[in-house]
């Protein structure tokens, strides 16, 4: 077990979490490292995957926790007009629901609008290019339409995914979100090719590491979510 992390005491009924964002951003790779870490500490946690029920999509997060132990039970999402209610029953006492999601899309009545009614911090996993920054707009859109029509919507904050710590856009693009007014996560994820990296992760039982970048990812969202 890693010694660094304190978990907080969430309230009674417990807290959500949804991932949302491109497909290809590190959506389920960082929700199973998350769960392995919460888990370590004590955290009572469990994982809910929005892919539709009986797809066995590579890199899914249900089809990870098929695979290996995440340290959290990952649960198939019901139908979206029910994900709501099933992920407040599935929340632990005290404790952490994170619902992972497929590729976004932005239908009237369509999945990722319920999961944006379904929990209370959204993380936008973004690859800081102009690119991704351009297709974000339509979460970023979604998010204030709910708002606008007095809709339940959940705070945001934007996590920097599949970095290169040799360019500058990760700075640049944390800097203009900024400018812009969002809470961009102090925490970025690297992108890696190697063997042992995060890219090659999918299917391996995630690595405990002290103060890498899962780690300290799964820290600041306690505090994101406790808040």
């Amino acid at each position: 077990m890693l010694p660094r992390m304190q978990p907080l005491v969430l309230p009674a009924e417990g807290r959500r979490i949804g991932l949302i964002g491109k497909g290809g951003s590190g959506k389920s790779t960082t929700a199973a490292h998350l769960l392995a870490h919460w888990s370590d500490v004590g955290v009572p946690v469990v994982g809910v995957d929005m892919d539709k029920p009986g797809d066995d999509e590579p890199g899914s997060l249900y089809a990870w926790a098929s695979q290996v132990d995440l340290g959290a039970p990952v649960y198939p999402a019901p139908a979206h007009t029910r994900l709501a209610v099933e992920v407040r029953r599935l929340t632990p006492d005290k404790g952490l629901a994170l619902v992972d999601t497929g590729a976004w899309e932005r239908r009237a009545g369509g999945p990722h609008f319920a999961v944006l009614g379904a929990v209370d911090l959204a993380v936008l996993t973004l690859q800081p290019t102009d690119m991704e920054m351009e297709r974000a707009g339509s979460v970023l859109a979604a998010l204030d339409h709910l708002e606008s029509v007095g809709a339940p919507a959940p705070r945001l904050v934007i996590l920097l995914t599949m970095v290169n710590a040799s360019a500058r856009s990760a700075a640049d693009t944390r800097q203009a979100l900024v400018d812009l007014g969002y809470t961009v996560l102090r925490t970025q994820i690297p992108r890696s090719d190697a063997r042992d990296g995060y890219a090659q992760a999918f299917g391996q039982t995630p690595r405990l590491v002290e103060g890498s970048p899962m780690q300290l990812l799964a820290e600041e969202l306690l505090q994101e979510v406790a808040r």
